[in-house]
C-alpha cells in the first residue's frame, strides 16, 4: 500500500510538470518567475505575397488584353505593361492606375515587354516581326534598334535595362541564345552567355533583371539551370533550378525580378505561381496557384519589382495586371527550448519509471 501511495506521488508530480510545461513555459515564452536573461534570437524572415489591387483597363477604358510583359521604372514610380493582343504599351502609376498608352499608329505588332532608360528613351520588344522598337518619352516612334548581328536568323527574345542605360537583348539564332549588351549610345559593348568551348549556358532567354553592382540574372525557359547568374564582367558566377518538380525548380519560369531586400523573385506560367529566392538560390517561399480570384493567376507570364514591397504580374489568361505586396511573417526560434526539452525528457522518465512500478 505505502509503495502503490508513493507511485501515485510521483504520477501527481509528472502531473505537475506537464502542467508547468504547458502553462508557465508556452512556445516562445519564458516563465513569468524566471525569464531568460538573455536576448531573443533574430527573426528568421519569410516573405508573404499579398495582392492589393487588380487592374482590368487601360487608358480610356480599354481591357487590357493578353498582356505579356510588365517593367516598373523606379525613378518615375512608373509601371509599363506591354498590352499584346491590343498591340500597346500601357503606362500606370505605382498604384495601378492608368496614365497613357501608345501604339496607336499601329507601329507595334503583339509587343512582349517595355523598358525605358533615363533620356526619355523607351524600347518595347515587339512580337511580329521580331524586333526592338525606340520610342520617346510621349510615346513616339522614333526606329527600330539595330542589333549587332542584323540578320533573319538573329531574333530578340528579351530586353532589360540597368542604372547606366545599357540595354541588355536576350537572343536567339543558329542553335544557340545569348545575350547582347550595348551602352546608352546604342553601340554593341559584348555578349553573354557562351562557354569556353564557344557553346552557351543558354537556351531560351525568357527573362532579365539587373541588379544595381551589374550583376545579371538570367530565366531560361528551356535550360538547365534555369536561373542564371553573371557578373558584371559577363562571367558565368551560379545558377539554380531545373525544369523538374520541387519548390525550387520550375516548369516554365516566365518573368524574374529583383525585390528591395534583394531577394530573386520568379514567376511560373504553367505552375501559376510566385517563388522567392536568396540570391544564392534557397528557396525561401511560395504564393499563387491558378485562379481567378486576387492573389491567383491564370497563366502569368512576367513580374516586376518597385525595389521595396510592392510587385507586379501581369496575366496572359487572366487578361490583368495585380499590384502586390510583400510583408514579412516573422518566425522567432523559442529561447527556452533547451528548458522545455529537458522538462520533457523527465516526465518522460518519470513516467516510464511509474509504469514499470505498477506492472
Amino acid at each position: 500500500m505505502k509503495r502503490l501511495r508513493k507511485q501515485l506521488l510521483n504520477l501527481n508530480n509528472v502531473t505537475a510538470l506537464l502542467l508547468f510545461s504547458c502553462l508557465a513555459v508556452g512556445p516562445g515564452q519564458a516563465a513569468e518567475s524566471e525569464k531568460s536573461p538573455n536576448p531573443a534570437p533574430p527573426a528568421v524572415s519569410a516573405p508573404l505575397i499579398q495582392p492589393i489591387r487588380v487592374v482590368y483597363r487601360q487608358i480610356e477604358g480599354t481591357f487590357l488584353k493578353s498582356p505579356r510583359g510588365v517593367w516598373v521604372d523606379r525613378a518615375k514610380n512608373e509601371v509599363y505593361v506591354a498590352d499584346t493582343s491590343n498591340d500597346l504599351v500601357a503606362v500606370y502609376d505605382s498604384a495601378g492606375l492608368p496614365l497613357f498608352a501608345f501604339g496607336y499608329n499601329k507601329e507595334l505588332k503583339e509587343p512582349t515587354k517595355a523598358v525605358a532608360n533615363s533620356k526619355g528613351r523607351i524600347f518595347v520588344l515587339n512580337g511580329i516581326p521580331r524586333a526592338v522598337k525606340v520610342f520617346n518619352y510621349r510615346g513616339e516612334y522614333i526606329e527600330d534598334f539595330r542589333l549587332a548581328r542584323n540578320d533573319s536568323n538573329h531574333a530578340p527574345t528579351a530586353i532589360a535595362i540597368d542604372q547606366s542605360n545599357n540595354l541588355y537583348v536576350g537572343t536567339a539564332g543558329e542553335g544557340m541564345a545569348q545575350i547582347e549588351i550595348y551602352d546608352s549610345n546604342f553601340r554593341f559593348i559584348r555578349e553573354i552567355g557562351k562557354k569556353p568551348d564557344r557553346s552557351s549556358y543558354l537556351k531560351s532567354v525568357h527573362a532579365m533583371t539587373i541588379d544595381s553592382d551589374g550583376t545579371l540574372y538570367v530565366a531560361d525557359a528551356n535550360a538547365t539551370p534555369a536561373i542564371q547568374v553573371y557578373g558584371p564582367d559577363g562571367k558565368y558566377l551560379r545558377g539554380w533550378g531545373a525544369h523538374d518538380g520541387g519548390p525550387q525548380n520550375f516548369s516554365l519560369p516566365a518573368g524574374i525580378a529583383l525585390d528591395g531586400q534583394g531577394r530573386v523573385v520568379v514567376i511560373d506560367s504553367i505552375r501559376q505561381v510566385v517563388s522567392v529566392f536568396t540570391k544564392d538560390g534557397s528557396f525561401l517561399s511560395r504564393s499563387g496557384g491558378m485562379g481567378t480570384q486576387a492573389g491567383a493567376f491564370m497563366f502569368p507570364t512576367d513580374i516586376a519589382s518597385n525595389g521595396n514591397q510592392k510587385l507586379y504580374v501581369v496575366e496572359r489568361l487572366g487578361s490583368r495586371l495585380q499590384v502586390l505586396e510583400e510583408r514579412i511573417a516573422a518566425v522567432r526560434a523559442n529561447p527556452n527550448a533547451a528548458a522545455v526539452n529537458a522538462l520533457r525528457e523527465q516526465m518522460r522518465r518519470q513516467f516510464n519509471d511509474f509504469s514499470r512500478g505498477i506492472k
